[in-house]
Parts: structure tokens; sequence; C-alpha cells
């Protein structure tokens, strides 16, 4: 039987749940999603930052965040331009809105996050957020190819030590073809 009480993806979600609620009334008083604050954080960061970078920064999949930043643009609070270095690459930066935004979400998404913490005692809150980033980061090992186990070594023949190495017989794959004897006409 399923027991939720030791789930780590139910008690992850509802940690999630708990995380999101706490930041909720600031994000909306700023008008936008924690998804959205974390793109206009990493933007913030990192001005002229790529889409790719977005999705490995924040976890969004990439049509996801590529409609996400659609809608922002939209919304003006990204701008997104064709990159200086990669012509096929969207590279983005804040707008005025979005830096407005990004500010008045950032005190209530911190006072969040410390009254999360300080749900904890002091000496788990590290091996919290460890734990967290590796939990955060299991899609990334999962994602990439496993390495293909090397194949064992073949033994080597033993030899005697008393036999000479010419006395030894040969391996059945590099046996030695008998000559042909020359007929005389």
């Amino acid at each position: 039987m399923f027991d939720l009480e030791n789930s780590a993806s139910h008690l992850l979600h509802r940690a999630q749940q708990v995380a999101a609620n706490r930041s909720a009334a600031a994000l909306r008083a700023a008008g936008i999603t924690l998804r959205q604050f974390s793109v206009l954080s990493v933007i913030a960061q990192e001005e002229g930052v790529s889409q790719s970078h977005l999705v490995r920064a924040t976890g969004i999949d990439r049509s996801t965040l590529a409609d996400m930043a659609a809608r922002m643009e939209k919304a003006k609070l990204i701008k997104r331009s064709v990159s200086k270095s990669d012509a096929r690459a969207k590279s983005l930066s804040l707008m005025a809105a979005g830096r407005k935004a990004l500010a008045q979400a950032t005190p209530g998404v911190l006072e969040a996050d410390r009254i999360l913490m300080e749900s904890l005692p002091a000496t788990r809150r590290d091996s919290l957020l460890k734990t967290l980033t590796a939990v955060a980061g299991a899609d990334e090992v999962e994602a990439r190819p496993a390495p293909k186990p090397k194949a064992p070594a073949a033994p080597r023949p033993k030899i005697k030590a008393k036999q000479s190495t010419a006395a030894a017989k040969p391996s059945k794959a590099k046996k030695a073809k008998p000559k042909k004897k020359k007929r005389k006409s």
C-alpha cells in the first residue's frame, strides 16, 4: 500500500506548495508568477542571457520557456533580440516593468525563504539546501547517457615458468599455417 507520509515525491510537492504559498502575496502584488520571478532573477544577474541558458538555470523546459518568454515580452517585462554571438539564439534583457516587478517581489520571496529555513534547526539548513540541489539536478543526471561498461580484459594464457615462450603452444587464432610442398615436375 502507498504511504504518503513516507513518499519523497509527495512530501516534496507539499513542501513546494508551502513555499509557493509563502511568496504568493508578494508575487501577486508584483503581477508575476514564481516561474516568471525565476526567469527575471536570472536575466537580472546576466543581462543578455540566452533562452538555452535560462532552460538550464531555471529547470523550465524549452517549449514552456519559449512560450513564457513570448508572454513576458508582450507584457513588456523582458525584451528578446537576436544574439550577437549566434543568429539562431535569442538574447533576453529586462525592461523597466520587469525590473519593477522583480524589485517589488524580491522582498516577499526572500521573506518566504527565511521563514521556510527558520522552520528547521540551524544545523539542518545547509543539508536541506544541498539535498534539494541534488534532487533538482536529478533530471540532468538522468538525461545524460550512462557510461558504457568496459569489457573485461581477456585473460592472458598462463605460461609455466619452466617452459620457454618458444615452446608454449600458440593460440588457435595465431596458429601457423602449414607450408605447401613444391612439386617437382
